[in-house]
């Protein structure tokens, strides 16, 4: 990185505060006084630091990039690498990203080299915090050196940013013993990420009892000189859909902070089961608010990233209504194993998507976060699961292990 392609950064440090400060006051105290010398020995003493610095200011070349993705809450250390493209040795060096989203914060002391000559390269470590999930733009970190008086700061940087994305806070569960639902038959409009079987010969294995002799492979029994079965894979899989309800009841004021914390917990909640079924089942479709998201299409792999990643950005919902996804979700269901309902109020339109799961034979799971109510029965007739009430505070602390 040249100079020319570089944005200068300058500045002031502790002690150069210290310094301009009492300078003002030798200035005052010389109205009165004769202080004239001390005061053009601190004047000058600020020239030159001032002028060596601008001259020696280091040209180093900082090589490193952010991580794609973060999790809310957790230190995510990053590693940069110094190198010195300048002629001469860069003295008194660190690494602090100049500004950062109010929500992301730096951990620990800043890391000082001493020296680092031409030429020569260093790693450094920088650790950062994140407070709150959200996409963020991050610019890339400045390397500055207080040399010669440790008065002034110098760095160069680029002005180009990456984006974060910081993923809500989720952990592995333990899902209640409910079995997986219906197993259901996957067909050939879902080709991609399956879990279970297709259709179509898998290979080979020695002959069990209790092994139907029609799956017998005689070529393979008489290459190998034991009897030998086929294995097929069958159409069958497990399906899940998440319904996360992204509306408070009583909506914060302007003058409240952004942050809602039965929506974050919600949203966690959310993420968590995500986590958890993607062992086991894939997540088809996703619900979250207004918006509904099918996953059909997209290898297993990357289902569990993209539906992190929506999460991340969601944000609260005011006066939306799902009756615009019944439709769709009336086709869809029948072709679900379960739905996992985590919501935030209770009204007629979840009802009638419960009752349109269990229409179509779906295992449901229903959990609200917030405290029970007046006229919010804690079972339904005709369901044997409980609807499961928690508090934003369990959620958000990590007290909920098992859904």
């Amino acid at each position: 990185m040249s100079r020319s392609e570089a944005t200068l950064h300058f500045g002031l440090t502790d002690a150069g505060r210290v310094v301009l400060t009492g300078i003002g006051f030798v200035a005052l105290t010389a109205l009165i006084f004769p202080a004239f010398g001390v005061l053009s020995i601190l004047i000058w003493t600020v020239l030159i630091a001032l002028l060596v610095g601008l001259v020696l200011r280091p040209n180093i070349q900082l090589s490193g990039n952010l991580p794609d993705r973060i999790m809310a809450g957790q230190s995510a250390p990053l590693r940069y690498t110094l190198k010195n493209v300048g002629r001469f040795p860069a003295y008194n060096l660190c690494v602090r990203f100049d500004t950062l989203p109010k929500v992301i914060e730096h951990i620990g002391d800043e890391q000082i080299i001493p020296r680092l000559g031409p030429g020569e390269t260093i790693e450094v470590m920088i650790t950062i915090r994140p407070k709150r999930r959200g996409y963020y733009q991050i610019k890339q970190p400045i390397c500055r050196s207080s040399f010669p008086f440790n008065l002034f700061n110098f760095g160069t940087s680029r002005d180009d940013a990456e984006q974060v994305i910081v993923l809500p806070a989720f952990s592995a569960l333990r899902m209640c013993a409910r079995g997986f639902g219906r197993p259901v038959r996957a067909g050939s409009a879902r080709p991609a990420g399956r879990t279970g079987r297709s259709a179509e010969y898998a290979g080979n294995r020695p002959f069990q009892p209790g092994d139907s002799p029609r799956q017998i492979d005689a070529r393979a029994w008489a290459r190998l000189a034991v009897p030998a079965t086929r294995e097929y894979h069958d159409d069958f899989d497990y399906y899940t859909a998440l319904v996360l309800d992204t509306a408070v009841p009583k909506i914060p004021s302007r003058s409240q902070p952004k942050e809602v914390k039965e929506l974050e917990a919600a949203i966690s909640l959310c993420a968590s089961i995500a986590f958890t079924v993607n062992t086991d089942r894939l997540i088809d479709l996703l619900l979250a608010g207004p918006d509904l998201h099918r996953f059909t299409d997209r290898p297993r792999t990357v289902r569990l990233d993209r539906i992190h990643e929506i999460l991340a950005g969601i944000e609260l919902s005011r006066g939306y209504s799902v009756a615009h996804a019944e439709p769709i979700l009336a086709s869809r269901f029948r072709e679900m194993s379960e739905v996992i309902f985590i919501l935030l109020n209770w009204n007629e339109a979840y009802q009638q998507l419960l009752d349109m799961a269990r229409r179509a034979g779906c295992h449901t799971t229903v959990v609200l976060i917030g405290e029970l109510v007046e006229g919010m029965p804690a079972t339904h007739a005709g369901w044997p699961e409980s609807i499961r009430f928690l508090s934003a505070d369990e959620v958000l602390s990590g007290q909920v292990e098992t859904v």
